[in-house]
């Protein structure tokens, strides 16, 4: 009789902890379904160009500056084809079967094969794609003009892979991308360097030297020190005899991805545009650009058809203009060209391609090759170059094609994660008592494998997580499991640093990279945190009381992880912009977040709490700008806000403000030119944080806001202008925000554009004014 009660006894606690361990996946569930609910992409609401759309502060704004408002302008504009690698300009191959007249296609009915003629053939030697890369060199130099080595090629159109470059690019790299994102393991890469360089890099000294118009034509990019290996000694490069054609091997595509990025870096102007379809203005362009004058002028690509913002419908067989010119003069319409190459004008077809003149382009294009072959691979080192790929489209503002790299790269670290159980305590929390076997979700970390891996997961999710916030593009959902993510050795969860040495002028190279890397990972979370919880469905069901104290929360949790940061990473407000990248960084993704978490405030105090003073209920006021009801989560805001004092919402919109100005110039002291991760999201965010001190400004009820840092606040929106002005060339969505500002800028201060204010992290060079750039009117 014991035993059987002995029996039903442990049964039934059995049965108990199955329940409860039920009770608790549920919960998890729920949760995970509520954040997925509030993460998807149209959700976002705090985009600069939603702006447009749901402030009705800016409308009078915009409209006495004569532009034009449509909040869908950044899709429409970053609706180009994809960058051509080996021929010129940008686009999709209509040659599918879909256009009337096309060649024979599955998807073509027999009817209609010659319904309209036929398509103009591309006329360049080597189709409107390009071939590739020559198999071998090539004896006919076509170039007539200096040669130059941007792109990543010689003289001969093979890849250079001198011995030096490859070292010169590697470190390029370790310099800008390894101490922001450290998701390559630093010993391994340079062992595989090495080898890459014994076996595949010919050494020219022992060949015919060099024409001298192949040497490297940046002054200030110095040649690295020679690279030692792991054991003391140096790789020693091959002759032409010896060298072997690389293997088409993922880790052969981490190399050049990795050498694109160096090569990228290492060019300190601002960045060149695609090279025009057009035979002429493709010369002028490439001319433009080796004559050393990198400031806008009549004949490059950024002065071709006008900057569109016009609300209009996008037809199949138009995009907007690839390289456009931002236009002063208030008209802001949208203007859509042609897909069709325009090749079909004539003219001759010899001259530079993308390949040539775009830094990088060229490793990048043969990463590609193997790229195509592994796009279906799920292990970590297809995680890392998809997340190569994805930093080097970053670089030349492609962010929809970056997207499509990252979420590749998702998609493999998700695999991941999920096959090794890298998951911390909220993941085992399911499982009954093995929560206290992993107390610390660390300890599921095994070896260096492991830990790549989670630093492979952390850095897709962060990249992702900046592109969401400005764009509503697919995505991996890696931001599901970002709760159960497990941080990475030596970094704690707490956020108190105590495994890293943060003491100033005392730490290691690798405890600097990982706290900064930490501090990201914590910013990024709590911003992901913010839109579910302020901007989100999280905040529709909440009461007010419960709004409130969350409001309250992320701005108090902001200031307290901020007070306890280690000696390496603090800094005061009154500090100069810092020249360290990291430190920059860490201060704009701060500065960012507060801006984020306090700006219901200042939209409340903009468009509501003047009507509430005047007896008009929360929600007979809370309209957008088209007289439509807002969101359901910022009418909970609004309604919270209003049972504070008066005195609090100034408070929270003068942290807003100041926020805003501070993040704008976060990046003021890095030297040359300016190399983040995604320059389209850091750009787009300046752009909307002056939208907003310019419509605040503006308003008759709030002005004295910003009017009492007037001089403060025309310096940073005119350094703002030339900082997108000088980024047109390769993003159209910065052309757009450049001529809004543009626009406002004379509506509010009269100020002629011509003012000559120098940018110096993007290269402005005095004596170029907005007469310098040509238009052109929409055809």
């Amino acid at each position: 009789m014991d035993a059987q009660t002995t029996g039903l006894d442990a049964l039934t606690s059995k049965m108990d902890e199955f329940n409860a361990r039920l009770q608790r996946i549920e919960e998890m569930n729920a949760d995970s379904d509520s954040e997925d609910g509030s993460k998807k992409p149209g959700e976002h609401r705090t985009a600069p160009h939603k702006l447009l759309l749901l402030w009705p502060s800016v409308q009078p704004l915009l409209t006495a500056a004569s532009v034009t408002n449509n909040d869908g302008y950044v899709m429409e504009a970053e609706d180009r084809g994809i960058l051509r690698l080996f021929s010129r300009g940008e686009g999709i191959d209509e040659h599918d079967g879909t256009q009337p007249g096309g060649p024979s296609s599955p998807a073509r009915s027999e009817d209609s094969s010659n319904e309209s003629g036929s398509v103009n053939p591309p006329t360049l030697p080597e189709g409107l794609w390009g071939t590739g890369l020559p198999q071998t060199p090539s004896s006919d130099i076509r170039r007539s003009e200096p040669y130059n080595h941007w792109g990543g090629l010689k003289p001969d159109g093979t890849l250079d892979l001198d011995p030096q470059t490859v070292r010169d690019l590697y470190a390029s790299y370790m310099t800008h991308f390894h101490v922001m994102h450290p998701f390559l393991d630093q010993k391994r890469l340079q062992s595989m360097f090495d080898k890459f360089i014994i076996r595949h890099c010919p050494d020219q000294h022992k060949q015919r030297s060099r024409p001298a118009f192949v040497a490297h034509m940046d002054d200030d990019s110095g040649r690295a020190a020679k690279r030692q290996r792991s054991n003391g000694t140096y790789a020693n490069p091959s002759t032409a005899s010896d060298t072997q054609p690389p293997q088409r091997s993922p880790g052969n595509a981490v190399i050049y991805l990795v050498l694109a990025l160096g090569k990228i870096c290492q060019h300190k102007m601002p960045l060149p545009g695609v090279i025009p379809h057009n035979s002429l203005n493709a010369n002028a362009f490439v001319t433009h650009q080796l004559n050393g004058s990198h400031g806008v002028s009549s004949s490059s690509p950024a002065s071709t058809p006008s900057v569109a913002i016009k609300p209009s419908p996008i037809s199949p067989s138009s995009t907007p203009a690839t390289q456009p010119t931002p236009p002063v003069d208030g008209s802001l319409h949208q203007h859509a060209r042609s897909r069709r190459s325009s090749l079909d004008t004539g003219g001759s077809v010899s001259g530079y391609r993308n390949i040539d003149v775009i830094p990088g382009l060229a490793y990048f294009a043969k990463a590609t090759e193997i790229l195509g072959e592994n796009g279906d691979g799920n292990n970590l080192v297809h995680a890392q170059m998809f997340l190569l790929a994805g930093l080097y489209k970053g670089q030349l503002a492609r962010v929809k094609e970056s997207m499509s790299w990252i979420t590749m790269a998702g998609r493999a670290v998700l695999s991941l994660l999920d096959r090794y159980k890298l998951y911390n305590d909220k993941y085992w929390t399911g499982y009954g008592d093995v929560e206290k076997k992993y107390e610390q979700g660390q300890k599921r970390i095994k070896d260096k494998r492991h830990n790549m891996i989670v630093l492979a997961s952390w850095t897709c999710l962060q990249l992702e997580s900046d592109i969401l916030a400005e764009l509503p593009l697919p995505s991996s959902r890696i931001q599901g499991v970002e709760s159960m993510l497990v941080y990475p050795n030596r970094v704690t969860e707490d956020e108190t640093y105590s495994g890293l040495d943060g003491t100033v002028g005392n730490h290691k190279e690798d405890d600097k990279i990982l706290m900064f890397y930490s501090a990201q990972m914590f910013l990024r979370g709590r911003l992901n945190k913010v839109h579910r919880e302020l901007y989100g469905s999280a905040c529709r069901k909440k009461p007010l009381r419960e709004v409130r104290a969350v409001l309250r929360g992320h701005e108090s949790i902001l200031g307290a992880w901020r007070a306890g940061l280690p000696p390496l990473l603090i800094w005061d407000n009154d500090d100069e912009p810092p020249k360290d990248i990291l430190a920059a960084r860490l201060r704009a993704k701060y500065w960012g977040a507060r801006y984020v978490v306090n700006r219901p405030f200042l939209d409340y105090a903009l468009h509501i709490m003047p009507h509430v003073k005047a007896g008009v209920a929360v929600r007979a006021v809370a309209k957008d700008v088209h007289n439509n009801p807002r969101d359901e989560a910022e009418m909970r805001l609004f309604e919270a806000i209003a049972t504070m004092s008066e005195g609090d919402v100034i408070q929270g919109c003068h942290r807003c403000i100041g926020a805003a100005m501070q993040s704008t110039v976060a990046f003021d002291g890095v030297p040359d030119r300016l190399i983040v991760t995604n320059i389209h999201g850091t750009a787009h965010a300046q752009f909307g944080n002056m939208l907003v001190l310019s419509a605040t400004y503006f308003s008759t009820y709030l002005n004295f806001l910003v009017s009492d840092q007037e001089e403060r606040f025309q310096r940073l929106l005119t350094r703002t202008i030339k900082f997108l002005k000088r980024l047109s060339a390769i993003s159209p969505t910065c052309a757009v925000d450049y001529a809004i500002l543009v626009n406002i800028q004379k509506t509010l201060f009269h100020v002629p554009p011509e003012e000559r204010h120098i940018y110096r992290n993007e290269g402005i060079t005095e004596g170029i004014t907005s007469a310098d750039i040509s238009f052109s009117a929409p055809t």
